[in-house]
């Protein structure tokens, strides 16, 4: 399974996320990581596409507007998180997993700069695409390119 529905707080549904996605963090390690400059939320994208998650993808297509996305660092990797209507989902991605993080310019719109994220787990492509203002997609990029560094290193 590649992302989960975590609106209703199931610890059964939690266990298989994070068994994917890595450990939540300690309590105090959060705190410490923070003070290094490496928070672990991270800064809200619209999430423009999904390509590799169809059955995900097709619930946003009906939606007459854009949803956020934002991640989460892991003891593993990262856990990206998007709402469908009320519906949290959660998108479980391993440290090992993650390919390419691309940053350019929005096929949208010229005001703003998109974030392309992308994963494969057991042969299958997933292809995250985010887009924001130039300055928040910098933040967002900063985000990842710190998270990638040893998180207990200082």
């Amino acid at each position: 399974m590649m992302h989960w529905n975590v609106t209703y707080n199931d610890p059964n549904r939690w266990k298989e996320v994070h068994a994917i996605g890595g450990p939540k963090w300690p309590w105090m390690d959060t705190i410490r990581q923070t003070l290094k400059g490496r928070p672990l939320g991270s800064p809200k994208l619209d999430l423009v596409g999904l390509e590799g998650l169809d059955d995900l993808q097709s619930m946003r297509d009906a939606l007459t507007h854009r949803t956020p996305v934002n991640f989460q660092r892991t003891q593993g990797g990262v856990i990206a998180f998007t709402k469908v209507r009320l519906e949290v989902y959660a998108i479980p991605i391993r440290r090992q997993e993650l390919e390419q993080l691309r940053a350019g310019p929005s096929e949208t719109s010229a005001t703003l700069a998109a974030l392309t994220l992308e994963f494969k787990r057991e042969g299958h492509s997933v292809r995250i695409r985010m887009e924001g203002t130039k300055s928040m997609v910098n933040r967002m990029e900063l985000w990842f390119r710190k998270g990638s560094q040893e998180m207990t290193s200082d």
